[in-house]
């Protein structure tokens, strides 16, 4: 029998106060614009010294890290899981400039070292002292349901009893420049964030349950009800969903959602970045905590789709 997949704690750091729940986000301006991060104070998580020479998305992914940690109560988690669009973007973009401006020569590795995807779960582990299981998916705009599946997998093998599960994303303007020139992205708030779940087979102490969780390039409707019979669900069984959409976007990107069903287009909250499904399933968690029931956040890119059952039902 396979273990059950708990949602034990969660943090955040995005545009709204950090760490702050659910029941106090408020929507951020919709135009078209940068939206950086809101940070908070470092020092209770890294030391100064540490923190002087560390990435801003570094210095978010082990704070969010740390705070959900110490909210599950637990010191160092057996995996670590790591989901990102584009890494540590800026030491990418120092690098390359570097290589410019001094045509490949005499370049300093440790930039370029920095930049690798991989740096944000070697740095969490490093801090944590964690020697465990460390992976990282770097998939565009599904980066976060990747890492979300490899720590199930994880989690239902019965190799590891937790797992921290952490995605980031970092904006600057080289790359706003960039995604400004993309259709989907014009005109449209682009943000940047961190998200930490603790995800664990042991129901103590648990937020709610993940229930499931497919993805698919192609016929959502039939995947989508595929999902709901391996369950044994209907959509009567459903109470809230949560879209990807922006606001107002909900029906045409998802015609197939029924229209009595209330819909929260959590990107109101939190802006356009590539691992924001991430920050979804941290406002549906939320939800299901203050009132129960279950909820399906679903996911669209072009025409690539995600659903993510969570249920506040443990049994």
């Amino acid at each position: 029998m396979r273990e059950k997949v708990y949602i034990i704690s969660s943090a955040q750091i995005s545009a709204q106060e950090p760490f702050c729940s659910v029941d106090r986000f408020v929507p951020v301006p919709w135009e078209e614009s940068m939206l950086p991060c809101k940070d908070p104070d470092f020092r209770p998580f890294i030391s100064p010294m540490a923190a002087r020479r560390m990435n801003p998305i570094l210095k978010r992914s082990i704070a969010v890290s740390r705070q959900a940690l110490q909210d599950a109560s637990i010191q160092c988690p057996d995996a670590i899981v790591t989901g990102t669009g584009n890494g540590c973007v800026a030491d990418t973009e120092v690098f390359l400039t570097k290589m410019l401006e001094e045509g490949e020569t005499m370049l300093n590795p440790s930039k370029f070292i920095c930049s690798t995807p991989n740096t944000i779960g070697s740095q969490i582990a490093i801090t944590l002292g964690c020697r465990g299981f460390n992976s990282t998916h770097v998939n565009d705009r599904f980066a976060f349901e990747g890492a979300l599946l490899d720590s199930m997998m994880l989690l239902e093998s019965g190799n590891c009893k937790n797992v921290l599960l952490c995605t980031s994303d970092q904006l600057t303007q080289v790359f706003y420049s960039l995604v400004d020139r993309e259709t989907i992205w014009k005109g449209l708030p682009v943000s940047e964030g961190s998200v930490a779940f603790v995800l664990s087979s042991d129901p103590q102490g648990a937020v709610c349950l993940v229930e499931d969780l497919v993805q698919t390039r192609s016929k959502p409707i039939w995947e989508l009800d595929r999902l709901f019979s391996r369950r044994g669900l209907t959509w009567n069984d459903i109470d809230i969903v949560l879209t990807s959409s922006f606001p107002g976007k909900s029906a045409s990107d998802f015609p197939f959602l029924p229209s009595d069903k209330p819909v929260l287009e959590y990107k109101q909250y939190c802006g356009q970045y590539l691992s924001a499904s991430a920050f979804g399933m941290f406002a549906g968690s939320g939800i299901l905590r203050g009132k129960g029931g279950r909820a399906l956040l679903a996911g669209r890119s072009k025409d690539t789709y995600s659903f993510i059952l969570i249920s506040s039902n443990l049994s």
